[in-house]
């Protein structure tokens, strides 16, 4: 026996052992010449085609092995045989296979094999294997799984976006409940400004009634006083005339006295408590017309009267003292009609922004010596409307401290000076109540300017 013989014979004695060994594995291997012919394959794909192998030897692959991709047929350029020849490369993908009234799914691995001549025939110098492996359990698995994992996905999405929009309502919740919080505190703050008016109102009110009625009774005597006075002059004239020689003890006790002064004094004495009583009048006029407590709805008043009685409030701090020079007012009042307002509202606008300018004075002073100054203008701007403006010449102020001057709580006064509310207050008096305009202008080192506006009638 030859040399090739005797290979042939070992290799027909391995590869039926290796056809022994590949008959037991469970993946179906298949192996088909350049055509595409099946011209082997082991045991596993003879039960998956439920053929014996004589059935199967020698027909095309793409017959016996229909394939689906998405459960439509397969094009037989795009079988795994046909791709496996044509390209001559390796690859592995996922085909459905329907047979015996099952639905699998099958993992195919293609390769393309070229054997030398030596050892086959011509036809199977190009050939091409298939490892078909049953994957229909495990891709179901996996598609049940990627469901579960894609409901969950959209269960957490879900959840995700449920809590999303509960955290939004909730901080829509907590920013609005910081809003009624914000405006509470300002009623409040306003509850409490607007009770200290009327306290300081019943008490200026109280003061003024008070200080009127025996005010009033020496007032009244006076007259009378005058009078008697002038009388018992007359008297003591027409005794020092007819009887010009008094005894010596009249004589020492009227020189004791200065009975020619007394005569000369007396009359201008109850002049001056005339004139006197007259100022206390006035002020406890100005008082009452301050307090304004019997005038709760809409009057009809001169705003001047206001202003003055404001003034006369604050004629402690415009006067000058030892630690401070005076405080001038200029008026420049022009000819107003009447205007219809909550008259002790107003008195307390004017009090907020005459103590804002006196304060802003007083800081002024406290880092140079400063002639402070307040000016007081009125006007009517036509037949429906009057401007007051206040303007003092203070320091001044920046202009973001400008912008935040109405906004309720804010300040720029130490600890325990200031609320934050007195401008903020005046707004709402001026714009909500009276339906008018309160502007603030102001430059660093040219002082500060307050213009209301309001309407003469409601």
């Amino acid at each position: 026996m030859s040399n090739s013989e005797l290979q042939l014979n070992q290799l027909r004695a391995t590869l039926s052992k290796m056809e022994i060994a590949l008959s037991t594995v469970e993946e179906c291997i298949v192996w088909t010449n350049r055509y595409g012919q099946i011209k082997w394959c082991n045991a596993s794909f003879e039960r998956l085609l439920n053929q014996p192998r004589l059935l199967i030897i020698g027909a095309l692959l793409l017959e016996k092995l229909p394939l689906l991709v998405n459960k439509q047929l397969l094009n037989p350029c795009d079988h795994p045989v046909t791709i496996a020849l044509e390209t001559k490369t390796c690859g592995k993908q996922d085909y459905e296979l329907h047979i015996a009234n099952k639905f699998l799914i099958l993992e195919i691995a293609w390769s393309f094999v070229e054997i030398g001549n030596n050892l086959t025939t011509d036809d199977d110098s190009a050939s091409a294997v298939l490892v078909l492996r049953n994957v229909t359990h495990q891709r179901q698995s996996e598609r049940r799984q990627q469901e579960i994992n894609e409901l969950l996905e959209r269960q957490v999405a879900q959840r995700t976006q449920e809590l999303i929009e509960a955290n939004a309502r909730l901080r829509s919740e907590a920013a609005h409940l910081q809003q009624l919080l914000a405006e509470l505190q300002k009623a409040q703050a306003q509850l409490i400004q607007a009770e200290k008016m009327s306290s300081l109102g019943q008490l200026v009110a109280g003061i003024a009634h008070e200080i009127n009625n025996p005010v009033g009774f020496i007032h009244g005597n006076l007259f009378h006083l005058e009078h008697d006075a002038y009388n018992l002059l007359k008297i003591l004239q027409l005794y020092q005339k007819y009887y010009p020689n008094p005894v010596s003890e009249i004589a020492s006790e009227a020189k004791k006295m200065d009975l020619e002064f007394l005569q000369y004094d007396l009359p201008k004495l109850i002049g001056s408590m005339k004139i006197g009583t007259d100022r206390i009048h006035h002020i406890v006029v100005s008082l009452r017309n301050f307090s304004r407590m019997d005038e709760a709805e809409f009057k009809t008043v001169n705003i001047h009267e206001g202003i003055e009685s404001t003034l006369l409030i604050l004629q402690h701090r415009l006067k000058a003292t030892p630690e401070r020079l005076e405080i001038e007012v200029i008026r420049d009042f022009d000819d107003l009609p009447l205007v219809e307002c909550y008259p002790g509202q107003l008195n307390q606008v004017f009090m907020n922004l005459l103590v804002n300018a006196i304060d802003a004075i007083e800081e002024c002073n406290a880092k140079q010596n400063h002639c402070g100054r307040i000016i007081i203008r009125t006007s009517a701007i036509d037949s429906q409307w009057v401007k007051i403006a206040i303007a003092d010449n203070g320091l001044g102020m920046p202009e973001e401290v400008r912008q935040k001057i109405f906004d309720p709580f804010f300040t720029t006064k130490p600890t325990g000076k200031g609320t934050g509310m007195g401008m903020s207050i005046s707004y709402q008096i001026i714009v909500k109540k009276h339906g008018g305009k309160l502007d603030c202008f102001s430059k660093i080192g040219e002082g500060t300017e307050l213009v209301i506006q309001i309407p003469v009638k409601q």
